[in-house]
Formats: structure tokens, sequence, C-alpha cells
């Protein structure tokens, strides 16, 4: 059975949080002086580029299409709507909609703070790529909807049964989203790693805000059902 207090769930997001800004700190400073593991960004992409072929690139291409920040966006906002509707509840569905609108806007204001180029366009497997590369809004937006969304399901339930596999099955496929980033020659290794550090950062603050309607004491049936009720008003 989940027992999980609000002062818990601050006490995740701070350490989230903090995290995350660390190594997207890191990252950019690694960016900015070309060191550390900036080093590895053209290794990574000319050994990926050497095994490509005409299937991969193909599967790689229509997950990057899947993936992409309008698509993103919009699966988050139809699958929010639809929990809306269902479960009679407005607190969930509008933290994950919301948390892959601040994932967006994080991205795209981390990309105009940055300005980073993307690898050469002549290095691409397929075009169509254009604008700064740092962070990846592919590799961020799936991450942060995959993970919102098992938290705010699973934060709900009295049994974690299943959350190993679903995290698993989450993790694999954000991941695959990163390599189809890389594969394809439309970011740097550094680019799809800041995207991590940043979907950390919007769970840890879901988790923050969520803690508002959590209580205190430790979460049982009879807090669940209290939980329940007011993110159903």
């Amino acid at each position: 059975m989940l027992k999980v207090t609000a002062s818990a769930l601050r006490a995740v997001a701070a350490a989230l949080a903090a995290a995350g800004l660390v190594v997207f700190g890191w990252l950019l400073e690694s960016v900015a002086g070309s060191w550390s593991i900036a080093d590895l960004d053209w290794p990574v992409l000319d050994g990926l580029a050497a095994h490509r072929s005409g299937p991969a690139t193909a599967v790689a291409d229509a997950l990057s299409a899947a993936t992409g920040p309008p698509v993103v966006l919009a699966a988050s906002v139809a699958v929010a709507a639809v929990w809306a509707v269902w479960r009679r509840e407005l607190w969930r569905p509008a933290l994950l909609a919301g948390a892959s609108l601040a994932n967006l806007l994080l991205v795209a204001g981390a990309r105009y703070w940055v300005g980073r180029s993307r690898p050469p366009a002549w290095f691409e497997a397929v075009g169509g790529s254009d604008g700064p590369a740092f962070p990846s809004a592919h590799t961020a937006g799936a991450a942060t909807l995959l993970f919102v969304g098992l938290y705010l399901v699973y934060s709900r339930r009295v049994s974690t049964r299943g959350l190993p596999l679903a995290a698993l099955a989450a993790a694999l496929l954000v991941l695959a989203v990163a390599a189809s980033d890389l594969y394809l020659g439309r970011h740097w290794l550094t680019d799809v790693a800041a995207s991590f550090s940043l979907g950390a950062i919007v769970l840890a603050a879901v988790l923050w805000v969520d803690a508002l309607r959590t209580p205190d004491g430790a979460r049982g049936p009879a807090a669940l059902a209290a939980s329940r009720a007011a993110a159903d008003t």
C-alpha cells in the first residue's frame, strides 16, 4: 500500500529539481567550453552514422515524427480531456496537460537562451530539422509526458503492482526517442542529455504542486478517498 505524505513529496521534488538543475548546468558549461561530455558529441554521431540503414532510418524518422512537440502536446491535452471526462476529475488531468505545456516553454526558452547550432545539415539522415539544438524537444517531451503520467496514475493507487514494468517500458521508449534524435543526426549527445534533466525538473514541479493536495498523514485508503474527492472538484 502506498503511504506518501506531502512532506515526502516535497523532499523528493526538491532533490529531483536540484539534481536536474545541477546536471543541466554541468551540461551547459560542457557545451559552452567544448569539454567533458561534449567531447563525445561528434564521436557518438559518427559511430551511429556508420551503422545507418534504410529500414532503421525509416523507423527512427517515424518515431521522431510521432514524438514531435506539437504531437506530444496534443496527445497530452487529448489524454487529459478523456481522463477528466471519464474519471470526472480535473486536478490530475490539468497537471498532465500543464506539465507538457511547461516542458515545451522550458525547451523553447532554453533554446533561445543557449542558441546552440545543430549538427551540419549534410550529416542528417533525413532533412527537415531547423532551429537551435539544445535541448532536444522530442526527448524532453516524451520523458515529461510518460513519467509525469506514470506518477499521476500510480500516486493514487493502493498498490504499485505493474509500476516497475510500466516504468521500464517508459524508460525504454524515451531512450528510443533520444537514440532516434542522435541516429538521424539532428541533435548532439549533450542535447538529449539536457532533455532528461529538464524532464526531471518538470516532474519535480508536478510533485511539489501535487503535494498541495496531499495530506501530511500517511496516504492510506481514507487519505486516498479524500484526495480523490478533492481532485473531483
